[in-house]
């Protein structure tokens, strides 16, 4: 019985979402009746993971410096706003990035004075980044979480915690790897969060819902701000931050890529949807968090 990956309960019923189709393997999505996290059954083999992440889906390093007020595509907050927060929480300027993808933030955050290592998933990328960016060190997951030095002051997970099937288990280990005082600086989607756009969303899965997909199975569980947070909380973490906002993925980010009427239609969902946010506080797909180990762990 598939257990829940936030509160472990073996209570669920089957989501809105559709089954998913990948590499000759059928994926459901299940609710927790518990906390209300939806999560995928069964987890990606080891063999899914190759394919869903091989060498070429990082494509290199990116050694370009972005401006800190910059919002990259798919992203709703920039650079700017980790650097506020990395100097108002770390207490010091030894990093890391896990899941840093290709080395971006690594590069652009010590630009601004910091150590950063970086850590990702596959080992011939690995290899790409340590010859790209030779000013920083970069692990391969298993070697990170095999060892407890060094020590970090921060660690950051930009868009990483929803592609783990055990989130809580990596989530104690990286705290486990924090220097005295040190943080996670966590953000991602919370895609069960109200807001338009979601509903909008949810709407369409349920007309649609006989009508299985063909993704890759990226994103193990969709989340939202409430049972996000209670997981932060269950991992062992005291929120010093949390903060969410609407930005325009899934939908298209602008009018180029709204193609045809559905596109233009998701296009103006999403632009209503964010604009409400400004009524609606509350409402966000995505969120960003700091988090200081607590003193009953």
């Amino acid at each position: 019985m598939p257990r829940c990956l936030f509160c472990t309960s073996e209570k669920n019923t089957p989501s809105y979402l559709p089954d998913t189709h990948f590499n000759n393997h059928t994926f459901q999505y299940l609710r927790c009746n518990s906390c209300g996290l939806i999560y995928l059954d069964p987890f990606p083999s080891d063999e899914d993971y190759k394919v869903m992440y091989p060498p070429t889906y990082q494509a290199g390093a990116n050694p370009q410096i972005i401006p800190d007020d910059l919002k990259l595509p798919g992203l709703r907050f920039p650079y700017g706003k980790h650097y506020e927060l990395i100097e108002r929480y770390a207490p010091g300027k030894k990093l890391a990035d896990y899941g840093c993808g290709h080395a971006n933030f690594v590069v652009n955050v010590m630009a601004k004075g910091y150590s950063c290592d970086g850590v990702e998933f596959n080992p011939d990328h690995i290899k790409v980044l340590k010859e790209e960016v030779k000013a920083a060190d970069f692990y391969s997951i298993p070697e990170f979480l095999a060892d407890l030095s060094p020590k970090y002051d921060l660690i950051r997970l930009s868009y990483v915690l929803e592609h783990l099937d055990h989130p809580l288990e990596i989530t104690r280990k990286l705290i486990a790897r924090l220097n005295p005082g040190g943080v996670l600086l966590i953000e991602g989607p919370i895609e069960t969060n109200p807001s338009l756009a979601f509903w909008v969303r949810k709407m369409y899965f349920k007309l649609v819902k006989n009508k299985a997909a063909t993704h890759s199975p990226t994103h193990i569980f969709f989340s939202n701000a409430r049972n996000q947070r209670d997981f932060f909380k269950k991992a062992g973490l005291d929120e010093l931050h949390f903060e969410v906002a609407e930005n325009e993925w899934p939908f298209p980010e602008n009018l180029k890529e709204a193609a045809g009427i559905g596109g233009k239609f998701k296009w103006t969902i999403a632009k209503i949807s964010r604009a409400l946010q400004h009524v609606f506080k509350k409402w966000g797909n995505t969120f960003i968090y700091i988090g200081r180990r607590n003193n009953a762990r």
